[in-house]
C-alpha cells in the first residue's frame, strides 16, 4: 500500500508502525537497519532489450505519482485516520493508526476491544503507553522507526514530496523478482534507513518493498531482510492505497505479519493530544 504500521513489519503498518507492541501478546522477532547497497537484490532479466531499460529517476516517479492519483490529489491529503487488522504467527489484533503531514503520528492497539498497547512519535520523541499504565514512558529503540512511519510514501505522502523532506530517491536499476521485471527506487531517509521500492513495470504502483530492519524494535532489535507485498488498490479521496500487506522475513521464508486496512479517512483532523503520548 502505500503502506501503513511501521513496526508492526514493514507493511501497512510497517510502514504503519506497531513497533514495539504488544510485548505480552508477541514472541520476538526481527530487526535493524543497514544501507541501501547491503539490501538483497533479485537477479536481473528480462524478455528482451526494450524490457531492460531502466527510466531515469524523475520519469518513475512522475509514473508512479500518476498512477497513484498525481500531485495534487496526494498533497490535498493532510492526514489519515486508518482502521486496520493485524496478524501475526501468535497473535490477532486490531489498530487504529493515525499520522499527519507534520510527521506526527499514533497507533493504539486493542485485542478484543480493549486497548492493550499506544505509541506515537509527537513530532520530536517516540512514546509508549502499556495497557494499564497510568503515564506514557519515552521509546528511546522505537524512536526511529515511529518517526520514519509517517515519511513512508506507502503510507499517504507522496514519492515525490521526498527529497524536500530531506530524504534522498536513487535509481536501481531493473529487478526480476516473482515473474516481474520490477522498476527499483531506493529511498534514503535524512535518518540513514534504506529501503528498496520495486515499481510495478506495468501499473507503476509500488507493490513490493524491501528492508533490513527490526520487525519489533523494543522487543527484538535483531535486524533481518523484511520483504513487504502490497496489493488490494483502493482508491481514496482520489489516490491509491493498498489495503492489504504481507511481511515476510526473507532469510527464512517466514511470514511475520499480514495487514489490512479496514477503513481509511483521510484529512480527519485530530487534537494535538490524540496525535502524542507525552505527559
Amino acid at each position: 500500500m502505500y503502506c501503513p504500521v511501521r513496526r508492526p513489519g514493514c507493511g501497512l503498518l510497517h510502514g504503519f508502525l506497531l513497533g514495539s507492541i504488544l510485548v505480552g501478546l508477541t514472541t520476538p522477532s526481527c530487526s535493524v537497519e543497514r544501507s541501501a547497497a547491503s539490501l538483497p537484490a533479485a537477479p536481473a532479466g528480462g524478455s528482451g532489450p526494450a524490457a531492460d531499460i531502466a527510466l531515469p529517476i524523475d520519469e518513475l516517479v512522475r509514473r508512479h505519482v500518476e498512477a497513484r492519483g498525481g500531485k495534487v490529489a496526494i498533497e490535498a491529503i493532510d492526514s489519515v485516520e486508518i482502521d486496520l487488522r493485524i496478524v501475526e504467527p501468535s497473535f490477532e489484533v486490531t489498530g487504529l493508526y493515525r499520522a499527519d503531514r507534520k510527521g506526527r503520528m499514533r497507533i493504539d492497539i486493542f485485542n478484543e476491544g480493549k486497548r492493550v498497547f499506544s505509541e506515537s512519535f509527537d513530532g520530536r520523541n517516540g512514546w509508549q503507553l502499556a495497557e494499564n499504565a497510568a503515564h506514557p514512558t519515552p521509546s528511546e529503540k522505537g524512536s526511529a522507526a515511529l518517526r520514519n512511519s509517517a515519511q513512508m510514501p506507502t503510507k499517504f505522502l507522496g514519492l515525490h514530496e521526498m527529497t524536500a523532506r530531506g530524504h534522498r530517491l536513487d535509481p536501481a536499476g531493473r529487478e526480476a523478482v516473482g515473474g516481474n521485471l520490477y522498476h527499483v527506487i531506493v529511498l534514503t531517509l535524512a535518518g540513514g534507513q534504506s529501503e528498496r521500492y520495486y515499481l510495478d513495470p506495468e501499473t507503476y504502483l509500488i507493490t513490493r518493498s524491501r528492508a533490513y530492519k527490526p520487525l519489533h524494535p523494543d522487543v527484538d532489535p535483531t535486524p533481518t531482510t523484511i520483504e513487504s507485498v502490497y496489493s488490494d488498490f483502493r482508491t481514496v479521496a482520489g489516490v491509491r492505497f493498498a489495503f492489504q500487506a504481507v511481511d515476510t522475513d526473507l532469510t527464512t521464508g517466514k511470514v511475520l505479519q499480514r495487514s489490512t486496512i479496514l477503513d481509511l479517512r483521510p484529512n480527519r483532523p485530530a487534537e494535538d493530544a490524540l496525535l502524542g503520548l507525552a505527559p
